[in-house]
């Protein structure tokens, strides 16, 4: 018998007494303000957060931002903020934007999270190819926990096969102890709430 072969009629033949689920009810976290928290940990996570004040209009924000002043290619996954350049058909199209737009069905006040799916993305790898990534949130929709983003997920958010939580821009500590922001992914995140 090989060693490999030994190794693995070893493992097979271990037996490991089953393990009970953890309680998903509990006293999870909550805040007085999930809004203002929510503004903490993006700006933890080395994001930051915009609003649509009184007045203004999404499309004007947006259009202020200096992300999207200087970008000089940008597309946008939302009807409702345009960008100047349209949505490639494939993953490797988005390997010259500047910017992608993209809309957030929800935001996590515990981590600065949003979720996004496939619905509101269908090429996903244009969220991490892009060198900016500006998200547009719906005011009022931050739960407090994952626990309660969780339920979010439950009814269909993600029935399309693919979701994701994105926190911040990207982030990388490995080389020397070094915090490096758009390493590998987005150089920066912008949360416009609207």
């Amino acid at each position: 018998m090989s060693a490999r072969d030994e190794i693995l009629a070893r493992l097979s033949s271990q037996r490991l007494e089953a393990v009970a689920l953890p309680e998903l009810e509990g006293d999870w976290i909550r805040y007085a303000d999930p809004r203002e928290r929510f503004r903490i940990a993006v700006g933890e996570a080395a994001g930051s957060v915009v609003s649509v004040g009184a007045g203004g209009s999404l499309p004007e924000v947006v259009a202020g931002l200096e992300v999207v002043r200087s970008a000089r290619s940008c597309c946008s996954f939302s009807p409702i903020v345009a960008g100047n350049r349209d949505l490639p058909s494939e993953p490797h199209g988005f390997r010259d934007v500047d910017l992608v737009i993209a809309p957030a069905q929800f935001g996590v006040a515990e981590n600065g999270a949003v979720w996004i799916d496939e619905a509101a993305v269908p090429i996903r790898a244009a969220l991490w190819l892009a060198q900016h990534l500006l998200v547009l949130l719906p005011l009022g929709e931050i739960v407090d926990n994952l626990h309660q983003a969780y339920e979010r997920l439950e009814p269909g958010l993600g029935a399309g096969g693919f979701g994701c939580f994105i926190a911040g821009p990207s982030k990388t500590a490995d080389i020397e102890q070094h915090l490096v922001i758009g390493a590998h992914g987005p150089r920066s995140l912008t949360i416009v709430e609207y």
